[in-house]
C-alpha cells in the first residue's frame, strides 16, 4: 500500500525490469486501489534479512551491482526519468532539501545542501537502476541468493549513490567502504562516495523533520553524523 501513486508505479517498474534481467526480486501479481491509495500483489518471498554486518555490506554491494547493469532512458524516478544530466537531478534534490531546512530554520544544513548543490559531480556514462534505499531489512537471504525488497524509492543514477548509502546504512567506515569496493572489482569514484554520503544524510534528516509527526530522534542522530562528516572533511 502506498501513500502516494508514485511510488506504486516505481516499484512496479523496477520489478519488471528485475524480473526481466532474472534479478532475484519479488514478482508483481496484480494492483489495485482501496480509497485514493495504489497497492500492489506482489509474490512471497522467503528467507531472512542479511543483518547489519560488513560481510553483510559485501553480498549487498555483490546483489547491486548487478542491478545497476541495468540502464535508463534518463536520471529520476523509474516512472519519470525526466533529467537528461545526473547532476541536474541531484540539485534539484538538494534545492528541495534546502528550502526544506530553511523553512524549519535549520540553517547551518541549508547551507551545506547549498554548497552541495553548487559542487559538480562526476556524470556517470549511463543512468543506472538504483535501490535507492538500501537499508538491510531491504534484502533477503535464502539458499537461491539475495533478494532486493522494497523498490518503491528507486531511481535511475550513478551506482556510487546506492554504495554511499549502503555504507551510511551498515555504519561501513568510508575508508573501510573503498576497501570492499576495491575488493570486489566495482569501479568508483571516492570523491563522489564522500559528496554522496552527505547527501544520503541530508536527504535523511529532510524525512525526519517532514514526517507527521517528526522524529526528532533520527533528526538528532542525522545532524549528528552530518557534523562528523564535516569533520572528516576538514
Amino acid at each position: 500500500m502506498y501513500r502516494e501513486a508514485w511510488r506504486a508505479e516505481n516499484e512496479k517498474n523496477a520489478l519488471r525490469r528485475l524480473d526481466d534481467a532474472r534479478i532475484l526480486a519479488p514478482s508483481e501479481r496484480g494492483s489495485g486501489r482501496i480509497g485514493s491509495r495504489k497497492f500492489l500483489v506482489m509474490s512471497r518471498m522467503r528467507g531472512s534479512t542479511t543483518g547489519g554486518t560488513q560481510e553483510a555490506g559485501r553480498r549487498i554491494i555483490a546483489y547491486l551491482r548487478s542491478v545497476h547493469e541495468l540502464g535508463g532512458p534518463g536520471f529520476g524516478r523509474l516512472c519519470a526519468p525526466l533529467m537528461p544530466r545526473w547532476n541536474g537531478y541531484v540539485r534539484q534534490r538538494l534545492v528541495s532539501y534546502r528550502e526544506a531546512f530553511v523553512s524549519r530554520g535549520l540553517n547551518e544544513v541549508a547551507n551545506t545542501a547549498d554548497a552541495l548543490a553548487h559542487l559538480r559531480l562526476p556524470e556517470p556514462p549511463m543512468p543506472s537502476l538504483l535501490h535507492n534505499d538500501p537499508e538491510p531489512g531491504n534484502f533477503l537471504e535464502s539458499s537461491a541468493g539475495i533478494a532486493g525488497l522494497d523498490w518503491e524509492l528507486a531511481i535511475y543514477g550513478d551506482p556510487d549513490l546506492d554504495y554511499a548509502r549502503v555504507g551510511c546504512a551498515l555504519g561501513i567506515r568510508p575508508a573501510r567502504l573503498v576497501d570492499l569496493l576495491d575488493d570486489q572489482g566495482v569501479a568508483f569514484n571516492e570523491q563522489a562516495l564522500t559528496i554522496y554520503r552527505r547527501v544520503h544524510l541530508l536527504g535523511r534528516l529532510m524525512s525526519s523533520i517532514t514526517a507527521a509527526p517528526p522524529d526528532m530522534a533520527a533528526a538528532r542522530r542525522y545532524l549528528r553524523e552530518l557534523r562528523a562528516c564535516a569533520d572528516d572533511h576538514t
